[in-house]
């Protein structure tokens, strides 16, 4: 059996924070609970809580069971009520599955906020006043919250001398309320209340009433708001317990010293608002006090009977002071008597009398007596100094006149709440709450609190009177003992109806919730390194609680943070520990929590700290990350693992340290963090080149100040390098040589720039999404020209094969954008000398256009322009290489009218080799000058540019153009030669006119360098073009070794020789031939032995080129071609061209006889010299005979047609129209395929080598003397009168040397004559020979042998004879070694061998 087992699950928010709420207001919130599992989950929710803690039930959560589908949710709702004002609550929900022991704990936080009640002024001080006037002012009072609150003034506007017009009333949110208070003075004293206004669920505030009352007899002191404050601090000194004729004195008597005090207003708002002679402390200063503040008549059923009590007022100063009361005949209160004098630490007992004037009714009023030092009545006897302010005492006086028979009314009330809680006290401070009771009716309604007996619980007032109106009563709480408390605090209406309010409150102590029993764990830490541990401590009361953490750490290895704090009631709070050990050593600490509610009332906890430090390292696998090569910009990513082989957390910091460029980027997805111990965890590393660089960078690991190389990373930076190598002319530019083409493509240009790093412009667009603004088309800085050069109208299409390495070390892309790639309009790509650049676009192409090439291989691009219409064509287009560089390329073609010459010039600017300065024999150097029509081209150079530089070098040619007119054939070069002496070492520039004759004149700029002799072997040689064909192409019948040999610095009158191999790469036979006649300079100093010859397939032969210089320095610069052509192919043309040649001629002698049936034979004429065929020719007649003038058949017409008519007698002939029978066409002969081989050197004056020519070839015998007046100026050339007169006189000597019979014989003997090797191989003395010729011959006697003279041994190595015949053999023994060589059939790197002979034996020795 096979079952799944499914555990519930559920994930809720872990907080819920309801904010603010205003007091007396709820607010709800819900939370999702979700099941992830696949079964029902029955959740149920506890709320948890205990302690004093469970008083505050503010988060209620009204349903705790739920029923939760699977993969479905529930949201659960959570109302916040708060009871307290200004109070911060939290509470925890515990949810928990059925069957699954885990719990989640859903957080809840919320505050409470309480009406903001603000007056305008908190002190009204009116005027001197004249006794029974009104004086008004105006008191603003504005709630500022958004909490409704109501207030109340206690103030009884009928017996005060201050009245205000409306003294309660309720306060929406942000609203504001001005109330008129009024000044109304019944005697000449001053006046001074302060009149507490109650606020519901907000502490009292206070407004200071000031007020001063005169006669004409009577002007006491005025007392003002400055005086109110000096009066305080007076209280403050203790000087206001002093009269203020004492006062003076004391002041001028250092040597008083005085009790301080402390005034009323130091005190708490609601502690002033329950201030009375049972509350006064110690500490509260008090002047003048009545011993009761209540007085209840009670049932007065004699309403017209007066009821009297006693009130008792104590004077606490030390000076006479005199209490008024305020008498108001209208009132049923009075007071007797209504003034008195009190002195000092004395009494006075007051009679208070209640007159009801009404049955049935409730009365209330509050009686105030106004209590002064006696000397204030007199202004003089007081200055500012000694002013001092006076008391007032209020006694609230209540009763009731309700006969039998005639019960009170039933009251009608409101009140804001049925319980009252407490916030939390400590022991012995009190707390209070605000009771509000609201008169509903609309008669008065009496209230009576009753005392509770253990005096923990008061009110006040205790009793009064509500007229219409709402009353603020304010209910303290004080106690000395730490537990909770609750009474039943019962209140009377109208003497009848009782209510009960339940108070709860609680004395609360600093308790708090230790973790792990306070134990405190550290894990293994590293030595230096900070482990941190969280420990948390809970606040088990109500209130907020402080904490103060003092550490016994005798090493200072251990800190917390925060090292103190305030911790909300219910909440929990973790402090950070850390641990960061200096050494192996094992921590114990003992330390120490003090929590406090106030300071002096602390307790004290312990937490013990336990940890061990050990040491720590990390590991790396692996410990090398090489990234190979990677393109300049692309975004290469690597894993490695980081192990802690140890048993300790390590904390590490990783930073990276170049070792070379820097400009590299390299993310860690981690630069810091802290590893468990035997973990193991992944970096990730992101390495980005950014330039063209070799990178190495390490990854330092530093863990407690200690670093070590945790990891080398390695890499290449690479751009993609394309290059080109290698270019061939195919079709009708095959005449073109490579160095041409080169230039006329830019190919050196080209590299340059490919070669270069690419810009940071470049480089933001890919070569998929390139794309440019349309105003600005191209936005690169590198450009070049790539020249089709010219040709006829309508010829076969110029096509270039230019061949395309990857010279670099990643796979390269590369794309050539035309207009239509880049979604451009043409007349803002193409320039405006483009005249249509649509058909510009169709006549360029280039296949490929795009690709990708790897490292090391090439790719061949075929670039063609078709020759359409005349003039000049361009089209650019852009060279985009992936991640790489973009050129611009400008495709040019020029198309010329058949029978005109165009001059080709591809730069505009030509730069001579540098030449030595002051050299004697400074060598001609060539500027070329193509003609790309077919017509011939005559040209002249004008040199008033070159006279000029002359005039400016002092009369010295430091430029000379050696042929200044000439005639270029078509599509061929012209060589002009220039000569350059420069006389300073520097760089010579001077534009030279060159003007075609019948066209225009261009100008070229000619540079030339002067240099010392030390900086000529430095000088570049301008553009380097490969010598070696980098790929084959098609239809390429055979290749050459190279494609360019240099021979060098050679010196004049010698004869140097270079050997290059043409291999036959095809299948059939070739014939190969070479042309040394490109330019009539190639011709005079070129040789190529042998010229000619048959290659089979896949065979080699050694071609010796010699370079037979002239008698004058010179730098060459030569061309020569050699015409490869297929024998298959050319035996097959020439089969076909005689069988076309055949089809001809048998065409043009066979003819068709068309005649009617032949009749009678009679009339045929028989004479074969006049012979015609008639209709009466018998066809058995036998032939005419063959006679030598009768015509041939070849002569006459091909075909002849007879008319015979049988009306007539004669036959006429009659040429019809036949049938055109197709002429075969006649076949084309084969195209030959070319190679060029380039040709370069320099001939340099003899006289520089110094008589070192052991290298060269150099036949001085036939060296004539160098004439010291030679001229190298070339001849002009010859007039057409002048060739025609030389050709006439040549072809008479010649035609006479035919016809001369002894020319024929010596020919006929010539080729008899024995080869003269004695001439050779004998030196012959000329002094020597002449001096033998004249001595006489020896005369010998008969018999007598004659002596010879003895014959003197040749002395080959000195005779210059046979310099050409040793050179000669030597040349064609090492040619035939390197034929041999080629063919394979010597190999030159062979080891040797030697064979040894036996040893001999020792046999033969003793012979």
């Amino acid at each position: 059996m096979v079952g799944d087992g499914k555990i519930e699950e559920e994930s809720v928010h872990q907080l819920i924070d309801f904010g603010d709420v205003p007091i007396g207001t709820s607010t709800s919130k819900t939370f999702q609970v979700k099941n992830m599992s696949s079964v029902n989950a029955n959740v149920s929710i506890s709320h948890q809580i205990s302690g004093t803690v469970a008083m505050d039930k503010v988060f209620v959560c009204k349903k705790r069971q739920h029923l939760i589908k699977p993969h479905s949710s529930i949201n659960v709702k959570i109302d916040f009520l708060p009871t307290i004002e200004k109070m911060a609550y939290t509470d925890y929900f515990y949810i928990s599955p059925a069957g699954f022991p885990s719990q989640c704990v859903v957080k809840c936080v919320g505050r409470s906020t309480a009406p903001d009640i603000k007056l305008s002024t908190n002190i009204l001080s009116f005027n001197y006043a004249e006794l029974g006037t009104e004086h008004k002012q105006y008191l603003t009072i504005s709630n500022q919250s958004n909490v409704k609150t109501s207030y109340q003034i206690v103030l009884d506007s009928t017996e005060s001398v201050f009245k205000v017009d409306r003294s309660c009333g309720t306060l929406d949110g942000k609203e504001e309320r001005t109330i008129v208070v009024k000044f109304v003075p019944l005697q000449p004293i001053p006046y001074y209340k302060r009149i507490p206004i109650l606020l519901h669920r907000q502490e009292p505030i206070f407004l200071d009433l000031l007020g001063s009352g005169f006669t004409n007899e009577i002007r006491p002191a005025r007392l003002v708001a400055k005086d109110l404050d000096n009066f305080v601090e007076k209280v403050r000194t203790g000087l206001s317990m002093y009269p203020p004729e004492v006062q003076t004195s004391i002041l001028a008597d250092d040597k008083t010293t005085l009790s301080p005090g402390v005034p009323l207003q130091d005190q708490p708002p609601s502690s002033q608002f329950f201030s009375d002679v049972q509350m006064m402390t110690e500490s509260t200063t008090m002047h003048v006090t009545a011993d009761i503040e209540t007085i209840d008549f009670g049932k007065c059923r004699t309403f017209q009977k007066v009821h009297h009590k006693t009130v008792t007022v104590t004077n606490h100063t030390k000076g006479r002071v005199t209490a008024i009361w305020n008498d108001n005949l209208d009132s049923v209160f009075t007071v007797l008597p209504t003034e008195c004098d009190i002195q000092p630490y004395k009494s006075a007992s007051f009679r208070v009398n209640f007159h009801p004037r009404q049955p049935n009714q409730f009365y209330g009023a509050d009686l105030e007596c106004t209590t002064f030092y006696k000397s204030m009545r007199d202004t003089q006897l007081v200055n500012d100094k000694t002013m001092c302010a006076s008391w007032s005492q209020s006694v609230y006086c209540t009763g009731e006149t309700f006969e039998p028979g005639h019960e009170p009314f039933l009251p009608r009330y409101e009140t804001d709440t049925s319980a009252i809680l407490f916030p939390p006290a400590l022991p012995d401070q009190p707390v209070y709450r605000t009771l509000l009771l609201r008169n509903q009716g609309d008669t008065p309604m009496s209230f009576v609190f009753e005392d509770d007996p253990m005096g923990i619980f008061s009110v006040k007032p205790m009793s009064g009177v509500i007229y219409n109106e709402v009353s603020i009563v304010m209910v303290r709480f004080l106690a000395n003992q730490s537990r909770s408390y609750q009474h039943n605090l019962a209140c009377t209406l109208n003497t009848k109806h009782k209510i009960v309010f339940p108070c709860v409150a609680a004395v609360e102590l600093p308790t708090a919730w230790l973790e792990n029993e306070g134990a405190m764990v550290f894990k293994p830490s590293c030595v230096g390194s900070v482990t941190e541990h969280w420990y948390g401590v809970r606040n088990t009361s109500r209130l907020p609680l402080h904490i103060e953490w003092k550490l016994h750490n005798q090493d200072n290895n251990l800190v917390v943070s925060p090292l103190a704090g305030v911790i909300l009631p219910n909440d929990t709070q973790y402090q950070s520990w850390k641990f960061s050990p200096k050494d192996d050593s094992v921590l114990k600490a003992i330390n120490v929590l003090s929590i406090y509610h106030v300071k002096n009332n602390r307790r004290k906890l312990t937490v013990s700290a336990m940890g061990q430090a050990t040491k720590a390292s990390l590991e790396c696998l692996p410990k090398t990350v090489d990234f190979g090569i990677s393109v300049v910009g692309e975004v290469s990513s690597e894993t490695v693992s980081l192990h802690n082989p140890y048993s300790c957390t390590a904390d590490y910091q990783l930073s990276l340290e170049f070792d070379g460029p820097d400009n590299c980027e390299i993310h860690l997805d981690k630069t810091s963090g802290s590893l468990s111990a035997y973990g193991k965890e992944e970096l990730y590393v992101t390495y980005q080149p950014l330039s063209q660089a070799n990178y190495k960078i390490k990854v330092v690991c530093t863990i407690n100040s200690q670093s070590h190389t945790l990891l080398t990373l390695t890499g290449e930076g690479v751009f993609p390098k394309l290059s080109f190598i290698d270019i061939r002319s195919v079709g009708i530019l095959c005449n073109a040589s490579k160095k041409r083409i080169w230039d006329l493509f830019s190919l050196d240009l080209l590299n340059k720039h490919l070669a270069e790093p690419p810009d940071p412009a470049e480089l933001r667009q890919l070569m998929e999404t390139r794309s440019n603004d349309r105003n600005k088309p191209f936005s690169t800085k590198a450009l070049a020209v790539v020249d089709f050069g010219s040709n006829t109208i309508d010829s076969d299409p110029s096509k270039v094969v230019v061949v395309m390495k990857n010279s670099g070390k990643v796979p390269s892309s590369f794309r050539f954008l035309f207009p239509p790639d880049l979604c451009l309009d043409m007349a803002t790509w193409a320039e405006d000398k483009v005249e249509d650049a649509s058909r510009a676009q169709e006549r360029f192409n280039i296949e490929p256009r795009e690709g990708t090439i790897k490292p090391g291989d090439t790719l061949s691009l075929i670039f063609t322009y078709r020759h359409g219409s005349e003039g000049i064509e361009e089209l650019p287009i852009l060279l985009k290489l992936s991640r790489g560089r973009e050129i611009m390329l400008q495709l040019r073609g020029v198309t010329v009218k058949p029978g005109l010459a165009y001059p080709q010039i591809a730069h505009k600017s030509h730069t001579l080799q540098p030449v030595i300065i002051g050299s004697d024999c400074p060598p001609i150097q060539y500027y070329e000058l193509y003609n790309g029509g077919d017509s011939q081209m005559s040209y002249e150079v004008m040199d008033e540019s070159l006279a000029q530089l002359t005039q400016e070098n002092y009369g010295c040619e430091i430029m000379k153009c050696l042929q200044p007119t000439g005639r270029v054939q078509p599509h061929s070069i012209a060589q002009i030669p220039f000569l350059f002496s420069p006389l300073e070492a520097k760089t010579y520039a001077v534009e030279v006119p060159i003007m075609i004759v019948g066209g225009d004149t261009y100008t070229i700029t000619i540079f030339g360098e002067g240099a010392t002799p030390g900086q000529q072997n430095t000088a570049q040689k301008g553009s380097v073009i490969p010598d070696k064909q980098a790929v084959l192409l098609d239809n390429q019948l055979a290749v050459l070794s190279n494609e360019a040999i240099d021979f060098g610095v050679v010196p004049t009158f010698s004869v140097s020789k270079k050997i290059v191999f043409i291999s036959n790469t095809s299948k059939e036979h070739i014939t190969f031939r070479w042309n040394t006649n490109t330019t009539p300079l190639c011709g005079e100093v070129i040789s190529v032995s042998p010229d000619s010859g048959t290659l089979a397939p896949g065979l080699s032969t050694m071609i010796e080129v010699s370079l037979l210089p002239s008698s004058y320095p010179a730098i060459f610069d030569l061309d020569i071609i050699c015409e490869l052509t297929d024998n298959s192919k050319e035996a097959a043309y020439v089969d076909a061209l005689a069988r076309y040649e055949h089809a001809l001629e048998e065409d043009r002698i066979t003819f068709t006889i068309k005649e009617a049936k032949p009749q009678s034979p009679d009339k045929i004429d028989k004479s074969m010299d006049n012979w015609v065929a008639t209709d009466t020719l018998n066809k058995y007649h036998t032939l005419p005979p063959i006679r030598a003038l009768a015509p041939s058949p070849l002569d006459r017409p091909q075909t002849r047609e007879y008319n015979c008519t049988k009306n007539t007698k004669h036959c006429t002939k009659k040429k019809r129209e036949s049938p055109q029978k197709e002429q075969p066409s006649r076949p084309q002969p084969t195209q030959p395929f070319y190679l060029h081989l380039r040709i370069t050197g320099q001939v340099a004056d003899i006289k520089l080598f110094s008589g070192d020519l052991g290298s060269f070839d150099v036949p001085t015998d036939g060296i004539i003397q160098q004439d010291t007046e030679f001229n190298p100026e070339v001849p002009r050339a010859a007039t057409n009168n002048e060739v025609h007169t030389i050709s006439n006189v040549l072809s008479f000597v010649l035609k006479s040397l035919l016809d001369d019979v002894d020319v024929h014989t010596a020919i006929r003997n010539l080729s008899q004559e024995p080869i003269p090797y004695f001439a050779q191989i004998t030196k012959t003395d000329a002094s020597n020979a002449g001096a033998i010729e004249e001595e006489p011959k020896n005369e010998t006697a008969p018999g007598e042998k004659s002596i010879e003279p003895a014959p003197v041994a040749p002395s080959s190595t000195t005779d210059v004879k046979l310099s050409p015949l040793i050179s000669e053999i030597l040349g064609e023994t090492v040619a035939n070694i390197i034929q041999e060589t080629v063919q394979k059939e010597l190999v030159l790197t062979a080891r040797s061998r030697t064979i040894a002979l036996p040893p001999r034996s020792p046999h033969h020795i003793n012979m």
